[in-house]
C-alpha cells in the first residue's frame, strides 16, 4: 500500500522527511558495511535491491492507493536491521524517481514502507527466539513466513491511514483496505518463506539473520 502520488500536507511530509533521515542516518552509521564489501555476500545484496525495485514497480492502484509486495521483511532477515534500512531508503528512492512521485511524499513512505515492516520484522524474531524452540521450523515458518506476512500487514496499514489521512474521500473502506492488505500479506509471506528458505539451503552465508549453531537444533 503505497501513500506515494497522494498529496499530504506540509507538516506530514516534514515529519517523515525529518524521521527518515534520522533513522536512515543511524542505521548507516550501524551496519555492517563488510556484508557489502564481501564478494561473497555483495551480490546476492545488490540483486535482492534490484528484485525489490521491480516488485515495487509492478503495483496495481485501487481506489487511489497503489498495492505492491514489500519485501522488506526478507531484506531485514537476509542483510539485518541496519542494512535493511539503508537499502529500504535506496528502494524508495529509485522508485520514486521512476514513476516521478512526489518528493515530498518520500520521507512518509520511507517511514511506513520502510521502517515500520523492518522494525516489526526485526521484534518477531527476537519474539520467536525467546519464545519458540531451537529448530529450523520455528525460523522457516515463525520468523520467515508469519513474521513476514506481520510485517508487510503493519507497514501497509500504516501507508494507508496516510493514505486515508491524505484523501477527502477515500474510495476505499477501511475495511476493504485491510482484507486487501491480508490477502497481499499472505501473498508475501509465501514468496518470503520460500525464498529465504532456499538461501539457507544453498547459500546460508547471504542470510545474516540464520545462525547454524542455533537455528539448526532439533528439539
Amino acid at each position: 500500500m503505497d501513500p506515494a502520488n497522494v498529496d499530504v500536507d506540509t507538516l506530514g511530509s516534514a515529519f517523515g522527511w525529518v524521521a527518515a533521515l534520522a533513522i536512515a542516518a543511524l542505521a548507516a552509521r550501524r551496519a555492517d558495511w563488510t556484508r557489502v564489501l564481501r564478494p561473497a555476500s555483495s551480490h546476492a545484496h545488490l540483486g535482492t535491491l534490484f528484485l525489490l525495485v521491480v516488485l515495487w514497480s509492478a503495483r496495481a492502484a485501487v481506489g487511489g492507493v497503489s498495492l505492491h509486495f514489500l519485501g522488506m521483511g526478507g531484506l531485514c532477515l537476509s542483510a539485518g536491521p541496519a542494512l535493511a534500512l539503508v537499502g529500504g531508503a535506496v528502494v524508495v528512492a529509485i522508485t520514486t524517481a521512476l514513476r516521478a512521485s512526489p518528493m515530498a511524499d518520500a520521507g512518509l513512505v520511507f517511514v511506513t514502507l520502510v521502517a515500520i515492516p523492518v522494525g516489526v520484522q526485526w521484534g518477531f524474531l527476537a519474539l520467536v527466539r525467546r519464545l519458540l524452540p531451537r529448530n529450523p521450523f520455528a525460523w522457516f515458518f515463525g520468523v520467515a513466513f508469519l513474521g513476514a506476512a506481520v510485517s508487510f500487514f503493519a507497514g501497509s496499514l500504516a501507508g494507508g491511514a496516510v493514505a486515508h489521512a491524505a484523501a477527502p474521500a477515500p474510495a476505499v473502506a477501511w475495511s476493504e483496505f485491510a482484507l486487501i492488505a491480508l490477502m497481499l500479506a499472505l501473498g508475501e509471506a509465501t514468496l518470503t518463506g520460500m525464498l529465504l528458505t532456499l538461501a539457507v539451503v544453498y547459500r546460508p552465508a547471504w542470510v545474516a539473520t540464520f545462525d547454524d549453531a542455533r537455528d539448526l537444533e532439533l528439539r
